[in-house]
């Protein structure tokens, strides 16, 4: 718990100041959580060799100073974190009720019974150094599936499904399952999908997943999207017989034409 800044502890804030840097620090430990979770850094020292440790994140803030004891001696010096810090008895630090903005990397410097000076004030000028990458990730709600025009030849149907979440966060990914047969294609997102029309009830799952969660959504290519008829490749579509109706009609105008002013004036010249 919070106490008063005992002198080893002032000590330590004084010459443990943030170097500014706000890097990410190679071989840090990666960590994702969901949002609203906790997550606990662990320093992997047994906490009888612990003197002091001072926390800070993206190398820019000083988070918490902790001076070992029992219990431990812990100064919260970031207010975001007021009120959502604990040190258990391993010395390791455990932030609850993640926020978004938690996402960064946290350091622990470490001063242990085995340093040759016993203190990071007094002379030691290699320190023991902890890094860890932590990730806090939105719920990824369920996700929509929403379908593009249905073209269909012969007895088969293509069917151009998408599936998308809203508000998902970052790192989204999308897969798809499904129970029917014929040809699949799947591009993240987007699935293509050949299908008899007799097969098109058949089941498609999209499923949107980020590192810490996941959801999904089941139904048909029946009733996603709003299929045509099948129309046989032999059969005359409607622009053919469109086509054919006006060449019929230009005809009759044709001949209509022929009748009324052409053969009258032939008729006049022979007599």
């Amino acid at each position: 718990m919070d106490g008063a800044l005992r002198p080893s502890l002032l000590l330590l804030l004084l010459f443990l100041q943030p170097n500014g840097s706000g890097r990410a620090e190679a071989g840090a430990m990666e960590l994702s959580r969901i949002l609203g979770d906790s997550v606990t850094f662990p320093l992997g020292i047994p906490a009888e060799q612990l003197r002091t440790v001072s926390w800070t994140v993206n190398a820019t803030r000083s988070l918490v100073a902790v001076e070992a004891g029992n219990p431990p001696n812990v100064i919260v010096l970031d207010t975001s974190y007021k009120g959502r810090v604990r040190v258990p008895e391993s010395n390791s630090l455990q932030i609850t009720s993640l926020r978004m903005e938690d996402t960064g990397t946290y350091s622990a410097q470490i001063s242990t019974a085995t340093d040759p000076s016993n203190s990071h004030v007094s002379g030691s000028s290699n320190p023991n150094h902890r890094h860890f990458l932590l990730r806090v990730y939105k719920p990824v709600p369920e996700p929509t599936v929403l379908c593009d025009p249905v073209t269909c030849v012969s007895e088969t149907c293509n069917y151009n499904l998408s599936c998308t979440v809203r508000d998902g966060g970052d790192n989204v990914t999308y897969s798809w399952t499904h129970t029917a047969g014929g040809a699949v294609v799947a591009n993240e997102s987007i699935l293509h999908i050949s299908l008899s029309p007799r097969d098109a009830h058949l089941a498609v799952t999209c499923t949107a997943q980020n590192p810490v969660s996941n959801s999904s959504t089941t139904a048909s290519a029946k009733d996603l999207c709003a299929a045509p008829t099948p129309v046989s490749a032999s059969s005359l579509s409607y622009c053919h017989v469109k086509g054919i109706v006006l060449l019929l009609v230009l005809g009759a105008l044709s001949a209509g034409i022929i009748t009324v002013h052409v053969l009258p004036g032939r008729e006049r010249r022979r007599d």
